[in-house]
């Protein structure tokens, strides 16, 4: 267990009551609604669990202005972003890859230039690395330069982490989904980093998906732009990951789901947060027993930038002591199923689901995927490991439990901003 912790505490690869009068099933019959497609890629890094969380979440700090301003009543440069409106729609298909079950990354065109970036629906704002920050780790990345369709704004914001800080410039330019475009969109240069979240990443920068209210300066996240700029018949996206190592079949959709990546129906549940993708889970179970985890509900997010699953500390320990996981897997036909249940639906995962071989690179695999217990039984030197990390949340938002890609990879998750609620359908694979 001592050699468990240890390892799951430094290492992550990037990547109640019942409320049934809001629980709802969809069919998965073809849909009407044009949507629009991102293939995903899953990049392989390693970065510590704690850091990366601490820079996606933590408190953002505004140089010019202390407090969130409103971006209509102040001008920087002479320019004030205004909403497009049209009721033009688009279609396109762009895939997110999956590499080694780790991060998963998909492109996106800032400008005339393309990048690698993750979807990540536990923050709102969009970092990109820039060709005005002159670290080492910043220049291993492709660097975003400003071009004609640029905009000055001059927001500063800086994020500090555990083990350094992130300095950017907010300006504006037209992004590109495919062939969705969004103009005047706001994005974060990043001038100086200090620290190895990006310099040890795969990806370039960060798009966030969550509300606006946790966005600085009051700007619009992307997928806000693109509601008010109507590109969508439907306000929603969704992500679907596959758990296929090294293939390009995990994407993320605009404007609904994919229904040939279902396999059952979706249960919607509402948002009780906008801030986060936050919803109520009603308990949470080990092997369909109540632990306590929840004697007043628990409040659970949806978070596709997180790969783990994380608790609160004293409720993780508690969990890990319950599922009691050996280091070379022997035990793993006997490990209980973890059962989160939200809206009165079971949301299962087996040990197959949770469990991580920890290769000797620090790489971190799903056992069901290309890995058998057997090749730890049988004298390989590998280590397994359970997907799981305390980390308490502060409140407001906290205390409360993320549903990362784990989970996210078992079930297909749908974000819908018309109704507020996240949406979840048995994925498959």
């Amino acid at each position: 267990m001592n050699i468990f912790l240890y390892s799951l505490l430094i290492v992550l690869v990037f990547c109640g009551q019942e409320q049934g009068t809001f629980l709802q099933e969809q069919s998965t019959t073809p849909q009407e609604n044009k949507l629009y497609t991102i293939k995903l890629k899953e990049t392989h890094t390693i970065v510590s669990a704690k850091e990366m969380y601490d820079f996606l979440t933590t408190k953002q700090t505004y140089f010019r202005q202390q407090t969130p301003i409103d971006i209509q009543e102040i001008e920087f440069g002479g320019y004030v972003p205004k909403p497009q409106q049209t009721t033009e729609k688009r279609q396109a298909n762009l895939k997110l890859h999956n590499f080694k079950n780790t991060q998963f990354t998909g492109p996106i065109t800032v400008g005339d230039q393309e990048f690698q970036v993750i979807f990540d629906t536990g923050s709102a704002n969009f970092w990109i690395d820039s060709v005005k920050c002159k670290n080492e780790g910043c220049k291993q990345h492709t660097q975003y330069k400003p071009g004609f369709s640029s905009k000055h704004l001059g927001y500063a914001l800086n994020v500090q982490f555990g083990t350094g800080d992130l300095n950017g410039e907010v300006n504006s330019d037209i992004v590109k989904l495919g062939e969705i475009e969004v103009e005047d969109q706001n994005i974060a240069e990043i001038v100086e980093e200090n620290g190895s979240v990006f310099q040890n990443s795969g990806f370039d920068g960060i798009v966030g998906l969550a509300y606006p209210s946790m966005a600085a300066y009051n700007l619009n996240p992307l997928f806000d732009n693109i509601m008010k700029q109507k590109k969508l018949e439907s306000n929603s996206f969704s992500f679907y990951m596959s758990n296929k190592v090294n293939s390009l079949e995990s994407q993320i959709t605009f404007g609904g789901y994919d229904v040939t990546k279902l396999d059952g129906p979706i249960h919607y549940h509402p948002v009780i947060d906008k801030y986060y993708w936050m919803i109520k889970a009603e308990n949470i179970l080990v092997n369909g027993q109540d632990q306590g985890f929840c004697p007043k509900g628990c409040k659970v997010v949806a978070d596709t930038g997180t790969s783990l699953i994380t608790g609160p500390y004293d409720d993780l320990m508690k969990l890990l002591d319950l599922t009691n996981i050996n280091d070379n897997c022997s035990n793993s036909k006997e490990l209980p199923t973890l059962t989160f249940r939200i809206d009165g639906v079971n949301y299962d995962l087996e040990a197959k689901d949770y469990i991580m071989e920890l290769k000797d690179d620090g790489t971190e695999i799903p056992l069901s995927n290309e890995v058998s217990a057997s090749a730890f039984i049988e004298g390989s030197p590998k280590q397994c490991i359970g997907a799981f990390m305390p980390l308490d949340i502060p409140d407001p938002q906290g205390p409360a439990w993320i549903l990362g890609d784990i989970f996210l990879t078992k079930y297909l998750s749908i974000y819908d901003r018309d109704m507020n609620m996240v949406g979840f359908g048995k994925a498959k694979h």
